[in-house]
């Protein structure tokens, strides 16, 4: 189903406090017990996470299976992509119900995917997304792309040239929709930075405009309607200093953006139930500061239960900390590429399994 065209109600009052405030850091270690190399640990159901993360040469998967506290070692993607990987400008990862992650790149001026299957760990070759037999050609070069997963669709968000365009892959039926442009649909502003989530049969995209405003568009696929709104009109910016990297992920009805500005990482939220956003927490003040020099290169989040993972890159390490609802309670940064022995990074996304 295309979504109409059409605006709707601007951002919600923020009235209620909700989720986790600033608690004390509960502890320095990660969050699982052990780190092995547990080759099938990981394909069991439960709270997983898989991760796609990239430097100059190679593509790197790993996984996370927090229930069996379980972290599987870095190993590379199939060998026979349609692009070389010094093109690579963007990466993102989704999970559709039918438990395949969808490993999404743009390279090369385009985009194309890679799947696995969580049952069995097996890939699937690569597409591409932009060609004439799926989503069809972008109209310049992908500058960042998201991924937002709702049932067995999958929503690819690609930047371009400062607009938002969106095409959808059905598992149902095995068809692409074309390429839909979010920007013009909505009165986006030129972006700079895009994530995606979803909540029920919401879309949500999230961006970062010129002005350092944080705007979210919210595709309505009940109703077949878009609207837009800016939480930095109701909350403020996070900090005096520029945003530079921003991610999303939605527990519930509930919208967790997660912006770094200054090397220190903060957090708004909307309640799309309750009618009510709240923000910016800050969330270094509970983590503490990101690995030993405390630098954040790129972040990616992702919900698993009641709980948020943060990710982060700092010095090309890969760190982890953990935001739990039902505790409400915060972790400390975990190391995981020590843990798991991976090489330096410079790309990252994350997707709950």
């Amino acid at each position: 189903m295309r979504l109409r065209h059409a605006l709707g109600l601007t951002v919600v009052a923020t009235t209620a406090l909700l989720g986790l405030s600033v608690p004390a850091v509960a502890g320095p270690s990660a969050q699982l017990r052990t780190y092995v190399d547990p080759r099938n640990a990981v394909f069991l159901p439960g709270e997983r996470v898989q991760v796609l993360a990239s430097n100059e040469t190679s593509l790197f998967n790993t996984g996370a299976h927090y229930d069996q506290g379980v972290w599987v070692r870095f190993s590379t993607l199939p060998a026979n992509r349609p692009f070389t990987t010094d093109t690579v400008t963007s990466t993102a990862i989704g999970t559709t119900t039918d438990g395949m992650v969808h490993n999404v790149v743009a390279a090369d001026n385009r985009v194309f995917i890679a799947d696995r299957r969580m049952t069995d760990g097996r890939w699937f070759p690569w597409g591409e997304i932009t060609s004439a037999s799926a989503a069809g050609p972008l109209p310049g070069t992908p500058q960042q792309i998201a991924v937002a997963a709702m049932g067995r669709k999958l929503h690819v968000l690609a930047l371009v040239d400062g607009e938002v365009h969106q095409a959808t892959g059905d598992w149902n039926t095995g068809a692409w929709s074309g390429w839909g442009d979010v920007s013009s649909a909505t009165g986006l502003p030129v972006s700079t930075r895009i994530a995606a989530a979803v909540t029920g049969n919401s879309l949500h995209v999230v961006s970062l405009g010129l002005d350092d405003g944080v705007y979210v568009a919210d595709g309505d696929y009940d109703r077949g309607t878009w609207r837009v709104g800016e939480p930095t009109a109701l909350l403020g910016l996070p900090s005096a200093v520029a945003i530079g990297e921003l991610s999303a992920a939605a527990i519930g009805s509930k919208l967790h953006i997660v912006a770094e500005a200054n090397d220190r990482l903060y957090q708004a939220t909307g309640d799309y139930a309750a009618g009510s956003w709240v923000g910016w927490g800050d969330l270094t003040a509970a983590t503490g500061p990101v690995g030993p020099v405390g630098f954040v290169d790129r972040l990616a989040v992702a919900a698993v239960g009641n709980k948020l993972h943060l990710y982060t890159l700092s010095g090309r390490g890969m760190y982890n900390a953990t935001g739990d609802y039902d505790r409400g309670t915060w972790s400390g940064w975990g190391n995981v590429s020590a843990a798991v022995d991976a090489p330096g990074l410079t790309g990252l996304a994350v997707t709950a399994a």
